[in-house]
């Protein structure tokens, strides 16, 4: 289904924006019950959803099949559900579910409560610095232990990463993994393209793209670092680092392209760690060659600068607000990379209605 599509199901004389695949009361799959409609990415619609049985809540992400593939899921949600039941990371969101039944392709994940990324930015100034570090220092984690599995994440707009408050510090879930590529991939070009529906322009802003990517040129580990850096920048700056020209799609195209990122507004924060800029500097070169080549490399870099810099920058009457930072980073990253691997959920058989979650 492309993203223009009408809704499956829908009828020009009963369609609720409210239910637009009109399954409030019914049961997806036989055991999940949609109760609210949250909105869409570019190729599936999204539920919150309650195990019928379990009484779970949980994320239900649905499409219309795909009459050509085999089974009729379509290959972003094959691709998004094989990736994460393998993957065992705390920022990925669990895999509980996916299939075809009905004609709807569906796809159901641990449920997350909280705001996404797109908020804290938008709070500005009200988020200490501290605390959007770690939450850049989790993402990186995230995206490290993808790359290890050759999986290029290829979505870093923050309005699909979610910032739970957990135990009173922001957690960090990434909500959609349906434009990942596979190592050796070109990108927008092939599978993506398959995968998406679509081109590349068409599925998503180009806000958080590569200028590889645009350009539909051969992407890899390094084209997500790019849009790492174009998110750091506006995470701690508050401001997006390129000119934006016009509406739509194609608005940010000449900054990626042909403007050097313009310097971080940092002239009320002092407490930033003075080396970060060249960090982000380096991520957003426009050749992949002079950026970070790994996302383990850009880790370290973060992690040598962030920690000594804060220290220093700061008085020593803040020093045991400061440990506590330096605390809540060390237990955000061993969590997240000592969680033991689950074992990996298969794709439901359509024809087995009693399976559970």
């Amino acid at each position: 289904m492309s993203p223009t599509a009408s809704p499956p199901q829908a009828d020009a004389a009963t369609y609720d924006p409210s239910d637009p695949l009109g399954i409030f009361g019914s049961r997806v799959a036989g055991r999940f019950v949609p109760v609210r409609y949250l909105g869409r990415t570019s190729v599936a619609f999204i539920y919150r959803a309650v195990h019928a049985l379990m009484d779970k809540p949980c994320f239900l992400k649905i499409v219309e099949h795909d009459p050509l593939s085999e089974d009729g899921l379509p290959e972003s949600l094959r691709r998004e559900a094989q990736t994460t039941a393998k993957q065992a990371h705390s920022s990925l969101l669990r895999m509980y579910d996916a299939g075809v039944r009905d004609g709807l392709a569906y796809l159901a994940q641990e449920w997350s409560d909280g705001p996404n990324l797109r908020f804290l930015i938008d709070q500005g100034r009200n988020v200490s610095v501290p605390d959007l570090l770690a939450i850049a220092l989790q993402l990186l984690d995230a995206v490290c232990s993808l790359h290890a599995r050759g999986v290029i994440l290829r979505a870093f707009d923050p309005e699909r990463i979610l910032v739970p408050v957990l135990n009173g510090r922001h957690t960090l879930k990434l909500f959609d993994l349906s434009r990942i590529l596979y190592a050796g991939e070109r990108g927008a070009d092939d599978a993506s393209r398959k995968a998406a529906g679509s081109s590349a322009m068409h599925v998503r802003s180009t806000r958080y793209m590569s200028p590889e990517e645009i350009r539909e040129r051969p992407q890899d580990h390094r084209s997500d670092l790019y849009s790492f850096g174009v998110l750091l920048a506006e995470l701690i700056s508050g401001e997006y680092p390129y000119s934006v020209r016009g509406r739509g799609p194609t608005a940010y195209v000449a900054g990626h392209l042909r403007e050097e990122p313009r310097p971080l507004a940092l002239e009320d924060r002092p407490e930033v760690p003075e080396d970060l800029p060249g960090v982000v500097r380096k991520l957003l070169a426009k050749d992949p060659a002079h950026r970070f080549q790994s996302a383990e490399e850009t880790r370290r870099a973060l992690e040598d600068i962030i920690l000594p810099d804060v220290i220093r920058l700061n008085t020593p009457g803040e020093r045991h607000v400061l440990e506590k930072w330096r605390s809540r980073v060390s237990s955000d990253l061993s969590r997240s990379r000592s969680r033991a691997d689950p074992e990996p959920v298969g794709l439901t058989e359509s024809e087995d209605p009693d399976l559970l979650c």
